[in-house]
């Protein structure tokens, strides 16, 4: 075994020195590439006979990392240094301070966001929400955590089959929702098409052997009929002394699953199986010379218009620049060409990693910065639940974009789907924020109306409109979400403040001085996490002062009080147990007979003829008949988070002087274990009677209370029962 492990490394040795000549433009000089050599042989080291699961040493996983980021990816030295070191800190015995010794900050900086992104199933709840969100931040840093994150995934997907069922599953599901879409979204459609096509070889394993075989068995066919295609189109860029190179390939095997899926087409009713590319070196100006191409084939076949894409004047974000055109070939197929420059091509196959190496991570940012910056910002201004985290990163970042013109002509990017009042914010938050309608290619419309492309928008005004929170169901775009959140921010304040006021004058009206811990717990009774939510909930009628009054008498001291939970010590998961449970967390009664207080030994009766359960003292003579009559017993005991249990009534006498209540209540404030369960004030002739019902913990509680209470000056504890 070590000598197998041994000659695996000289492998991996041989091939690393071929890729450092093979790519060497990637690194751009002498020093880069000795620092790429260290950062080898120091990852080798820090390994040493550690093994992946497919029985290969551990740095093969690195390097092949690292091959994908330099090869695929086309970036260079510190992307390909820290795709080969990023497992280091949590593999070995080295940290990421060592890292930052031997490697340099940006370096340290890239792998520790490589660690921060953690597997699907290390994270408790919502792990995808979870997930983008590390992404987001991480990228906001260098974007370069990003791209080699999407390298470690596709490796991982290369090797899936040395791992276990269970752990297929998670990867596909992460790979599937969130870094094929995300490689999308970069421009990198190699990539996400090899993602697609091996989750769905392990997830659909028979329908994607039936698809490729038949694009095997026709691949012959395939070559000769886009030979004949091309054949007429080659004679014109040769007369007109055009150097170009021609490419085809068939699409993904799964995009033609989807295809299948989405038109209820069998595979041969796919007609655009395949592109073919007409690649060509720039001579004057790249733009005209795509143009130029495209009217020459437009001179020998027929095209179909409303397949025609122009991303030649505004390029996708990724830096996606190209002419696409569908034409009818003389044996009446469809085929799709694409004209591309050299440059554009570099950009088809790096997507925005193209646009970032050659312009700098510190040049004007562009479109996918900008909203991840927006996410960001809404991010750490509000805190969106992990729902609304998913569903603004996939409809603003991971969406079909479309294009629309303004009616001069300026041409603006949208996410499928986005509606006209998504068009006017993306314009200017003033013009949105005054909208009434939209002409839409003419035509006058609502602002919910959905946008496809190359729709043309006019916005029209009104200085005397104000936004509505209608408007909120009419936009999907992250700007248009987060103008309207602030737009309706102070709006919701004074409903915040006057949800508060009516929840203040209600308590004090029914004499609870505990204002706070009894809004505290009004708002988590009502299923609230945030007060201030509970609190524009009331202000807006949606919940009604009787409801609150209702979960009021709930905790009234006068009916049957509950200021303990009791707990079943059941662990049988059974439909009766359950139901028992609720029953003990909902409906349970303190039996009178008795009267238990936690810290009592006792037991829960359910009555055999009502159902109710009732909790006795476990010495109890009433609960002993009644288990002996043939109701049921069920072992019970208190919750451990217990604070009060005894109920004490105290009336106290004293002249009415300022302050004199707030000290009273601030003396029992102290005696952490006790809590006002009621208070009312009389006030007569310049005295006042002052009858207060309390709980404490238990007796020795009650009689410190009364003691401390009896150091008040001109007060006096008349009763206490």
């Amino acid at each position: 075994m070590i000598i197998e492990h041994k000659t695996e490394l000289d492998k991996i040795q041989r091939e690393f020195n071929q890729f450092l000549l093979y790519n060497s433009d990637n690194f751009k000089n002498d020093e880069n590439t000795e620092k790429l050599k260290d950062a080898f042989n120091f990852t080798g080291e820090a390994y040493k006979d550690m093994v992946r699961y497919s029985g290969k040493p551990y740095i093969t996983h690195s390097f092949e990392v690292a091959k994908i980021v330099v090869q695929e990816i086309g970036l260079g030295t510190k992307s390909a240094i820290a795709a080969l070191i990023q497992d280091i800190p949590t593999k070995t015995e080295y940290n990421l301070e060592d890292i930052e010794r031997y490697f340099g900050l940006k370096i340290r900086n890239i792998v520790e966001g490589l660690n921060k992104i953690k597997n699907g199933e290390e994270y408790e709840n919502n792990a995808e929400a979870s997930i983008f969100r590390e992404i987001l931040l991480t990228v906001s840093d260098d974007i370069r955590v990003l791209f080699v994150k999407i390298a470690t995934k596709l490796n991982s997907l290369r090797t899936i089959k040395f791992i276990t069922k269970i752990k297929q599953q998670k990867l596909i599901a992460e790979v599937l929702n969130i870094y094929a879409p995300l490689a999308h979204r970069l421009g990198l459609y190699d990539i996400k098409s090899e993602m697609e096509d091996i989750c769905l070889k392990y997830t659909h394993s028979k329908i994607y052997k039936q698809i490729e075989n038949k694009l095997e068995s026709s691949e012959r066919e395939r070559l000769q009929f886009i030979n004949r295609v091309v054949q007429p189109i080659n004679k014109a860029l040769k007369k007109h002394d055009i150097e170009y190179r021609i490419k085809s390939r068939s699409k993904s095997i799964f995009s033609i699953w989807k295809k299948m899926q989405n038109k209820g087409v069998a595979f041969e009713e796919v007609y655009d199986l395949f592109a073919v590319r007409i690649i060509f070196k720039k001579r004057v100006n790249e733009k005209y010379e795509a143009l130029f191409i495209g009217s020459l084939i437009s001179d020998i076949y027929t095209i179909k218009a409303d397949r025609t894409r122009n991303w030649l004047e505004k390029g996708k974000d990724t830096g996606y620049m190209a002419l696409h055109q569908t034409i009818m070939s003389n044996e009446g197929k469809w085929v799709e060409i694409q004209i591309r420059s050299e440059n554009m091509n570099e950009a088809a196959e790096h997507g925005f990693a193209a646009h970032w190496k050659y312009k700098g991570i510190k040049e004007k940012k562009v479109a996918f910065d900008e909203k991840v910056g927006e996410i960001l910002k809404d991010l750490s201004e509000n805190q969106n639940p992990a729902s609304e985290l998913l569903d603004s990163i996939k409809l603003n970042l991971l969406t079909t974009e479309i294009y629309v013109f303004t009616p001069r002509g300026k041409i603006i990017d949208l996410p499928k789907g986005a509606t006209a009042l998504d068009f006017a914010f993306k314009i200017h938050t003033d013009i949105a924020l005054k909208a009434i309608s939209a002409k839409i290619n003419g035509t006058l419309s609502g602002l919910d109306t959905v946008l496809t492309n190359a729709d043309q928008i006019e916005i029209i005004t009104s200085n005397n409109q104000t936004p509505q929170k209608i408007w909120f169901n009419q936009v999907i775009t992250h700007k248009a979400l987060n103008m309207l959140k602030i737009a309706f921010k102070e709006e919701r304040k004074l409903s915040i403040d006057n949800g508060r006021l009516i929840i203040d004058e209600l308590l004090t009206k029914n004499n609870i001085v505990e204002i706070n811990q009894t809004i505290k717990n009004l708002s988590n009774s009502f299923d609230y996490k945030n007060k201030k939510d509970f609190f524009f909930d009331i202000s807006e009628d949606k919940i009604t002062v009787t409801e609150v009054i209702e979960k009021l008498n709930e905790y009234n001291p006068n009916r049957k009080t509950k200021f303990w939970k009791i707990k079943s010590p059941f662990s049988i998961n059974t439909s009766e147990s359950k139901k028992i449970n609720k029953l003990l967390y909902d409906s349970y009664e303190i039996a009178s007979c008795c009267n238990p207080t936690p810290g009592n030994i006792v037991v829960a009766i359910k009555d055999k003829n009502t159902k109710e359960i009732v909790i006795h003292k476990k010495d109890c003579p009433t609960a002993i008949n009644k288990r002996k009559s043939g109701s049921i017993l069920i072992p019970v005991n208190w919750t451990s988070y217990t604070a009060q249990s005894k109920l004490t009534k105290y009336t106290i006498k004293g002249s009415e002087r300022k302050g004199l209540l707030n000290k009273i209540t601030t003396v029992i404030a102290k005696e952490l274990s006790a809590n006002i369960s009621s208070l009312n004030v009389k006030t007569d002739n310049k005295e006042f009677n002052l009858d207060m019902k309390i709980y404490t913990k238990d007796d020795k509680s009650a009689n410190k209370l009364k003691v401390n209470l009896e150091k008040i000056k001109n007060i006096s504890i008349v009763t206490m029962e």
